[in-house]
């Protein structure tokens, strides 16, 4: 549609020269349907993409309307003074998809008629060919309603002119920014905006009321005292009168709530970045510590296979030497002490393999109905001589024959390592005491000795993998044997925990179901029913 297009169709005969209307705009999309539809109006139309072709098209064959596009930029300012100025009763109108109040407002100081946001119809366009009365100039110009209006209205109210000054405000302007009416109007309103907002306005939108274009927005005014206001404004240009009919609320408790939210929302976010950061890097470390984990069960289960046999035959040495020895006193008690430090490392070597089956869930108890009180007398027996050589007396209660259901090899180096325990805490003239305890379907085993107490606050911490209760009195616990203990009585469905009597300031406490976990898993699959169907049959002594 670069020429001249006459909407007449054939056939027709003229009887009055068609308008001819002008648009100017980049977007091909916009010219074509807008072209369309005043050629559906009985318009002649050009179009011009660019401002060297509009001025072309203008020369060619002056419009009655033009039609300009904001997205010109500087080139809108050129065309407006020239035009206006070699044809002055051409109608031009503004049109924008994405305006700024103060280009809008500089065009229309230029001499365009109205401005109309985007999308828009030819018939709206057209209606400015007749229409030339601003209805909202009219208003404004009666005096006594202005100032009524004004001097009576808590919102801010001002006319501004196309020459950059106020025109008239209203009293709360002095209340809001602390400036007199007529102090306002004595300075450029652009000198009181901030410097940040002298050059597009914030929050800018636009909205189209009875065909007035109301522009919305927010900037910040200087204060007489020289701090900021946030104000909020609605306002309408009017070329004909050269004023903008502007209205204004302070909005800075708001916008500062505002800029706290996002704040507080940035930090937020900051913090949420970090903790997916410490929480990768945990992840990874907890990889690493897991691949540590599995290596350092490696490194023991070989240690463990490479120490247990040469040492199996160690003890089994020791064993076969003390049951023919007939040497002095002083030796045997060597021999038998090197014994039980012998034992005692098989036991902490089985401890290892065992801790670590505990831990990934592949130890399996296997329980069998068996003595718990031959069980304590046998060890007790074992360390008698080396109890006396130590000046530490070992008291047995009146135990009660009880038989019970129970893993005996868990069971016997959980005790053991109780019990060797003790005797390592336990001073020259001390005592330790075992008592064994049936109550309903619970069975208490008791491990006390005299020696120094551990802290209320240390007593968990002892049964910890590879804990070490460190006070005052020394280290309470090292390496893996009370870990070990407690894990074997959980394997049994009991508990284990240190408790403490007037005599006695350590008393380690077991206690035992009837029939432990796995073995009422197993009763429940059908199998091993003959293991407990006489639990507590068995008479008591």
């Amino acid at each position: 549609m670069g020429d001249w297009t006459n909407c007449y169709r054939e056939g027709m005969t003229a009887v009055a020269e068609p308008s001819r209307v002008l648009i100017v705009d980049a977007d091909p999309t916009f010219c074509a349907a807008l072209a369309r539809d005043f050629e559906a109006r009985e318009f002649t139309v050009a179009t011009a993409g660019s401002a060297e072709t509009a001025n072309a098209q203008f020369a060619a064959a002056r419009p009655h309307l033009v039609v300009l596009d904001l997205s010109l930029g500087a080139a809108v300012h050129a065309l407006l003074r020239d035009w206006k100025r070699d044809a002055p009763e051409v109608v031009i109108v503004l049109v924008s998809g994405n305006p700024s109040f103060a280009p809008v407002v500089g065009a229309l100081n230029e001499g365009a008629r109205r401005f109309f946001g985007k999308p828009v119809t030819a018939e709206v366009l057209a209606s400015e060919l007749t229409h030339q009365t601003h209805t909202l100039g009219m208003a404004g110009l009666d005096p006594d309603g202005v100032d009524r209006f004004f001097a009576i209205s808590p919102g801010l109210l001002a006319l501004q002119g196309f020459d950059g000054f106020f025109k008239m405000v209203n009293p709360a302007w002095e209340r809001t920014l602390g400036y007199t009416a007529d102090e306002l109007c004595a300075i450029p309103f652009a000198e009181l905006l901030h410097p940040d907002d002298r050059v597009t306005a914030t929050d800018e939108a636009i909205e189209t009321t009875n065909r007035q274009t109301v522009f919305r927005f927010r900037n910040r005014y200087r204060c007489k005292d020289g701090s900021y206001r946030w104000l909020a404004w609605s306002a309408t240009p009017s070329p004909e009168h050269r004023l903008i009919y502007a209205s204004a609320r302070d909005v800075t408790a708001t916008v500062r709530m505002e800029q706290g939210l996002r704040a507080s929302n940035d930090l937020l976010k900051r913090a949420v970045s970090m903790r997916d950061k410490d929480l990768r890097e945990t992840m990874l470390k907890h990889e690493t510590l897991v691949e540590l984990d599995r290596f350092k069960d490696e490194v023991t289960a070989t240690l463990v296979h490479d120490l247990k046999n040469p040492l199996s035959v160690i003890v089994a040495n020791y064993d076969y030497i003390l049951e023919t020895f007939d040497g002095s006193q002083d030796a045997l008690e060597a021999l038998q002490d090197s014994q039980q430090a012998g034992h005692r490392i098989l036991r902490m070597l089985a401890n290892l393999v065992d801790v670590a089956q505990l831990n990934i869930g592949t130890l399996e108890i296997t329980p069998k109905r068996a003595s718990v009180s031959a069980l304590l007398h046998s060890i007790v027996e074992q360390r008698r001589v080396l109890a006396r050589t130590v000046g530490i007396t070992i008291i047995e209660r009146d135990n009660p024959m009880i038989y019970w259901l129970f893993d005996a090899d868990l069971m016997t180096r959980t005790i053991e390592n109780i019990f060797d325990n003790a005797l390592r805490y336990t001073p020259t003239g001390g005592t330790i005491e075992i008592a064994l305890q049936e109550t309903g379907t619970q069975l208490g085993i008791r491990i006390g000795n005299s020696g120094r107490a551990i802290p209320p606050e240390l007593r968990e911490l002892v049964f910890e993998r590879y804990g070490q209760a460190t006070t005052a009195l020394g280290s309470m616990n090292l390496g893996l044997g009370l870990y070990f203990c407690r894990s074997a009585i959980e394997a049994h469905g009991g508990r284990i925990w240190i408790d403490e009597t007037d005599v006695l300031p350590t008393v380690f406490v077991i206690e035992l179901p009837r029939i432990p976990p796995s073995t009422v898993a197993r009763v429940s699959d059908g199998t091993n029913r003959s293991e407990v169907a006489d639990v507590g049959l068995e008479p008591r002594g």
